[in-house]
């Protein structure tokens, strides 16, 4: 009985707890005459899941302990290379700059060239004018972002997507009291071979899968032969 209970609750507490005693008899007497032999063998059940989750533990010990989870730039290159033909893109990538700002600010014009100018002086320079100016910036150069990742940082509608890539490398429009300005750097439209560099962590999970299961294959292979160098398995003939 739980501490602190009325005599009252406590009758209660004691009805419902033999009352689901009760129903669980009555359930458990229901499956036994009503399921097979074969349905009933719960002990067999319970030891084929147990010795399931003993192969599973051992494996994943065996994993930590042996995996070699370095995996070279060589390595990850040549599988992209091997593999061509599975890196075909499903989405479009964009390598953007990028710059959104109150729309009365001051000194606008001045960030707006600073931003479109492909001298390298004026990127520190435009980057100073965000930060004096409390403008958010973004500017990727070497990480794609998927097209549905640009839309959570420009609020933009674009109907066809592929056509507008394709002609557009820049791109301003104000909404909310805010001016956006973009530029495409780079674009991969969707159908075309995925960059390596977007595919990396995918081939090296890739990779890795296909270490630990040669690794898995190879153990197997081994403890069998052990166990029979051992004597332990014995074969019987009809």
């Amino acid at each position: 009985m739980p501490d602190n209970i009325s005599e009252e609750d406590s009758l209660a507490f004691a009805d419902k707890y033999i009352k689901d005693w009760l129903v669980r008899q009555i359930i458990i007497e229901a499956a036994e005459n009503g399921l097979s032999e074969d349905q009933l063998n719960v002990d067999k059940m319970v030891s084929d899941y147990a010795n399931s989750l003993k192969i599973h533990a051992f494996e994943e010990e065996w994993v930590r302990q042996k995996l070699d989870t370095n995996v070279t730039e060589a390595e990850i290159r040549n599988y992209y290379e091997a593999n061509a033909s599975n890196f075909e893109l499903k989405q479009f990538l964009v390598k953007i700059k990028f710059t959104s700002v109150a729309t009365d600010y001051r000194q606008l014009s001045t960030l707006k060239k600073l931003f479109f100018s492909d001298r390298p002086e004026d990127l520190v320079k435009w980057q100073q004018a965000c930060v004096a100016a409390g403008a958010a910036s973004f500017m990727s150069e070497e990480e794609w972002m998927t097209w549905d990742d640009f839309l959570k940082q420009v609020p933009v509608e674009i109907y066809d997507i592929a056509a507008f890539l394709k002609r557009q490398k820049k791109l301003e429009f104000e909404k909310d009291g805010l001016l956006y300005l973009i530029r495409f750097m780079e674009v991969k439209l969707s159908g075309s071979a995925s960059p390596l560099e977007f595919e990396k962590t995918r081939i090296v999970n890739l990779i890795l899968n296909r270490r630990k299961r040669q690794l898995l294959d190879q153990m197997r292979l081994d403890l069998y032969a052990k166990a029979e160098a051992e004597q332990k398995i014995t074969k019987f003939n009809p």
